[in-house]
Parts: structure tokens; sequence; C-alpha cells
């Protein structure tokens, strides 16, 4: 059965099993202060093993940024993407805009939880663990 969390505590090396397939996935250091930059965390365990979690920033008015859904291979299809999209919708309910950046293939995911296509930009930096 899986459960779910809001604010639960996720500690850095419990996310070494994500990330796969990222051209620059990030370090243990990077990924400690993700979770710690993140207003919002909501986590799914399956027997208190995280199997996916969803990380997001909000000004605290108006806007949210979703900045990571991640689900374990093995379990996608299982509809915890989808439980934690509800979450943070339900979360943010009431605000201005919740925005998402996501790859083409993932789209039709996203526009099922009422999120629409718009225009923006954005700077993408694969080094950028490797700057500092």
């Amino acid at each position: 059965m899986i459960k779910y969390k809001i604010n639960d505590n996720i500690k850095p090396g419990e996310l070494d099993c994500f990330f796969r397939g990222w051209k620059s996935p990030p370090s243990l250091k990077m990924k400690g202060k993700l979770l710690n930059g993140s207003d919002l965390i909501v986590t799914a365990r399956e027997d208190g093993m995280l199997v996916g979690f969803l990380t997001a920033i909000s000004d605290g008015a108006m806007h949210a940024f979703i900045s990571l859904v991640e689900v374990l291979e093995t379990h996608q299809g299982k509809g915890i993407g989808s439980h934690l999209m509800r979450r943070v919708v339900d979360y943010f309910k009431g605000y201005y805009d919740i925005v998402l950046i996501t790859d083409p293939d993932k789209a039709l995911f996203y526009k099922k939880h009422g999120f629409h296509e718009v225009y923006s930009m954005y700077i993408r930096d694969f080094e950028y663990e490797r700057r500092k």
C-alpha cells in the first residue's frame, strides 16, 4: 500500500534511485540543497521506501512552481504521479498560478491534471553544478 505525506522528511541518499537517465544528475550535496530549499515536498512510500516524490517552491501567496515530480520506473503507471499532482494542486488551490517545466513527451500527463501549455523561456545549464 502506498502512503502519501506532505512535508515528509527525505534524506538526500533516498534520492539515489531517482534521476536515472538525466544528462547531468544532481550530486548528493545538490539533492540536499533541493530538498532544503523546497517549500513543499509530497512523498509516496511503499513499506517505508520512497517510490515517488514532488517538490515545489512558492512565494506564499500567488505563485507556485513545481520543480520535480519523480516516480521510480518500477512504480510508474500505478497512479502515484497522479496522486502527487492532486496533492500539490489542492495544496496551492487559490493561487493565481501553478507552473512547471516539462519535456514534451510528458505534457499529456500534466494536461490530465488541468495544466495548459504556455509560452515560456528558460536557460538550461547541464554544467550547473560544476561551475561553483
